[in-house]
């Protein structure tokens, strides 16, 4: 059978209901079922040897990416700023109101230690960052 229609089945008036097949029937739809049976197994053999394969393709595809995406880092425009140039940034970061840097890791000067080894080291060594104190008093 080419044709994997239920509809064209010759037991299709039967699928869906409550009949029971008599015994010339069971025989019959044993040996009907066994060029189908083995053709799924064929199939299930297919489509786990391509899963293994997109598997393969998807885990090298992430390691590609990885490698990229790690070297494009790299080419970065950030990186080709002068330290001088980023340290002045940085103070243009400060908040305006209040007008000095306040004692938290998600606001400049403090932020701007934590991006990277090199921002930490130009925001510590710029002391234009560090010239004003800022003490809470609750």
């Amino acid at each position: 059978m080419s044709d994997w229609d239920t509809n064209h089945s010759p037991f299709a008036s039967m699928m869906g209901t409550n009949y029971i097949p008599t015994s010339a029937e069971l025989n019959r739809l044993k040996a009907m079922l066994i060029h189908p049976v083995n053709k799924l197994a064929l199939l299930e053999l297919d489509i786990d040897h391509a899963q293994a394969t997109l598997d393969a393709l998807l885990h090298e595809k992430q390691r590609v990416m990885s490698y990229v995406d790690a070297h494009r880092a790299l080419l970065s425009p950030v990186r080709q700023i002068p330290p001088e140039t980023l340290a002045e940034i940085f103070v243009q970061c400060l908040p305006s109101d209040p007008p000095y840097g306040l004692r938290d890791l998600t606001k400049a000067p403090l932020l701007l230690t934590t991006i990277c080894k090199d921002w930490r080291h130009i925001a510590l060594t710029t002391p234009r960052l560090w010239n004003s104190l800022h003490i809470h008093l609750p």
